[in-house]
């Protein structure tokens, strides 16, 4: 937890204001009457820390965050709840409804839990009573179990020691939207026919999409680029050729157009163009004339011959 979240800016506030009484960190009755924290486990690893305990390979950060603390406390309050299921409740009531709103992962983290405490029933409606509770769409529950369940295994393997790639990089949202997309997931899951429960993740694959999305360049740029390039990303990956391209270097634009993606842009274009130039044509009769709309036309009219011209050329060879 030290290494893949911000633990050192914890560790600052509390090494510089003590921890404060109107945190509580939430508990619940565990074995041999000790108290198993469920919610505030990055405050309870701050504090530990400062109290003197220590890990193998601590990054330097950790270490002089722990150094300046000029406050160490020894204690902290707990709340303590009879079951999870009440921490559960609490938590919603805080962080859905209530003033401090979770953000994507959290949210996600919170609804897998719901569904976990769920039961043993079917995926559809274990996700819908998920659903209910929170006051949200059933689409977007399904959307958060799935993207967490590959969150979770990326996380497991310490973010396959990606550069610069942890809990606080990793863009969950964007990793949701991509696995919406049908090239995307039958690219990382095994099965991505199965319910959202059953699915197995591909490890190396879900590396290389963290890889793409996640690891940024010298320039601070990732391989995908920006978010509206994941359905160009989707038929990358479903194309073999494409892919292998893309593995060994190329862009993604460069890549893309050895998919087939690419005619069904340009039929979406040239598609699109029609319609808006018949709409011109029925209303042109009302519209006066100036020299900036005929420039325009006449631009339309070069671009329109020069593109059946080149069209034209590729049916010839």
């Amino acid at each position: 937890m030290a290494d893949t979240s911000s633990i050192d800016e914890i560790i600052s506030a509390i090494g510089s204001n003590g921890y404060f009484q109107s945190e509580p960190l939430i508990g619940v009755p565990g074995p041999n009457d000790n108290i198993v924290i469920v919610e505030g486990n990055r405050r309870l690893t701050a504090l530990k820390l400062l109290a003197g305990e220590r890990y193998e390979d601590m990054p330097n950060r950790v270490e002089q965050a722990v150094e300046r603390a000029r406050e160490r406390p020894t204690e902290a309050p707990v709340a303590v709840y009879d079951q999870r299921l009440d921490v559960l409740n609490y938590l919603g009531n805080k962080h859905i409804a209530g003033v401090k709103p979770w953000g994507a992962l959290a949210k996600a983290r919170y609804a897998k839990q719901l569904f976990d405490a769920a039961g043993d029933g079917e995926f559809t409606e274990r996700a819908r009573e998920v659903a209910r509770t929170i006051g949200s769409r059933m689409d977007f529950i399904t959307r958060s179990l799935k993207a967490y369940s590959a969150y979770e295994v990326a996380a497991s393997q310490d973010f396959f020691s990606l550069p610069g790639v942890d809990e606080e990089t990793v863009k969950f949202s964007l990793l949701s939207t991509a696995l919406d997309y049908e090239g995307i997931q039958d690219f990382v899951y095994e099965n991505p026919d199965d319910p959202v429960d059953e699915r197995r993740v591909n490890a190396d694959h879900l590396r290389e999409l963290f890889s793409w999305m996640f690891v940024r360049t010298e320039h601070g740029r990732t391989r995908l680029g920006e978010s509206r390039n994941l359905i160009q990303l989707s038929s990358v990956v479903a194309n073999p050729e494409a892919l292998d391209r893309f593995r060994r270097g190329m862009d993604l634009e460069q890549a893309y157009r050895f998919t087939d993606g690419i005619g069904e842009e340009f039929d979406t274009i040239i598609v699109s163009l029609q319609s808006s130039l018949r709409t011109a044509n029925s209303i042109v009769a009302e519209i006066p004339f100036t020299e900036n709309r005929s420039n325009i036309i006449s631009s339309i009219e070069r671009q329109a011959r020069n593109l059946k011209t080149r069209f034209d050329e590729n049916d010839e060879g």
